[in-house]
């Protein structure tokens, strides 16, 4: 295998493990110390400087998608080659893992009584309402990603802040529907966790969490390059 394809793939499971662990770990966190509703803000916001940190510290490796919603949708616009997702989704499902146990190692008993942060509907959401919430999240996600890192124009300094902002605010909104995962990675760790631990596991819920992301982030991802990221020049400024 390319050794710079290595060094990619390990920066985006180290970077998706740290979205994961401080995601997971808040909402377990949370739990436990029954924090109510302050409980949703303090998740939002540790889910959204972790991708942020993730970001600053491997974007300039591996491209920063820790998401393998952002994958697809960049390949779909000629933004990364089609030849590499399946190994960059691999990696990203297994830093979604590696950060779901490394909360369970720290939290033992208390996470699974928490259900170690587990996406899954809110009471009364139907798995259309899943499947909506889920899809409009990741367009929020992706429009950031387009806009913040992929536009020419793109202020520089600012994707993983705004990224990372995106992030926190599609979860304050949807985070009581779904748990606004929006990232199969961030569902697919906890769930694996959970089965091996002896727990159960929401199976029949996991297509919502596969399709609704992506078909938002293909969307946005579309909608975003005819709008923004190829658009002709016109007057400076605008």
């Amino acid at each position: 295998m390319d050794t710079s394809l290595v060094r990619r793939l390990v920066a985006e499971l180290a970077g998706t493990a740290i979205l994961c662990l401080f995601g997971i770990g808040a909402a377990v966190a949370v739990a436990a110390a029954r924090a109510g509703g302050p409980g949703l803000l303090i998740v939002a916001l540790a889910h959204g400087l972790a991708l942020a940190v993730a970001i600053y510290a491997f974007g300039s490796v591996s491209g920063g998608h820790f998401n393998p919603t952002v994958t697809v949708a960049l390949a779909a616009r000629g933004r990364f080659s089609w030849r590499e997702v399946p190994a960059y989704v691999v990696a990203q499902l297994a830093g979604g893992v590696l950060g779901a146990a490394l909360v369970y190692a720290t939290y033992a008993d208390t996470a699974t009584a928490a259900g170690l942060g587990a996406t899954t509907f809110g009471a009364g959401a139907g798995y259309v309402q899943a499947l909506v919430a889920e899809a409009i999240g990741a367009f929020i996600l992706v429009t950031a990603v387009f806009a913040l890192a992929v536009a020419p124009d793109a202020p520089r300094g600012v994707a993983g802040i705004g990224i990372g902002l995106a992030l926190a605010t599609q979860i304050m909104v949807f985070g009581p529907l779904t748990g606004a995962s929006v990232n199969l990675a961030r569902t697919f760790g906890p769930d694996i966790v959970l089965f091996f631990a002896g727990q159960g596991v929401a199976w029949s819920q996991l297509f919502a969490y596969l399709a609704g992301p992506l078909v938002g982030g293909l969307a946005a991802a579309f909608l975003s390059d005819y709008l923004v990221t190829r658009r002709p020049a016109v007057e400076a400024g605008v």
